[in-house]
């Protein structure tokens, strides 16, 4: 689904209600993934189920983590 905090970053600040409705139904249930992964042991699936469902955090807190990610890039650059 997404490969970076600043994709995840990028498709959050442009979604629509609708896709804000979806990213949100996503995380439940990459959340919900990762639980069942760790329950059988499956710990590189549950990693992967886990990174999805904080990208799918992050594009729903898109607006807040905008402006925190480019603080971090501007103050690593001085």
């Amino acid at each position: 689904m997404f490969r970076s905090t600043e994709k995840a970053i990028s498709y959050g600040l442009s979604a629509g209600e609708k896709d804000r409705k979806r990213l949100a139904a996503l995380r439940i249930e990459f959340v919900a993934q990762t639980e069942r992964a760790l329950d059988r042991e499956q710990f590189d699936m549950a990693s992967v189920f886990a990174t999805q469902a904080q990208f799918c955090r992050e594009a729903l807190e898109a607006e807040i983590l905008d402006v925190r990610v480019s603080e971090i890039f501007r103050e690593a650059r001085i």
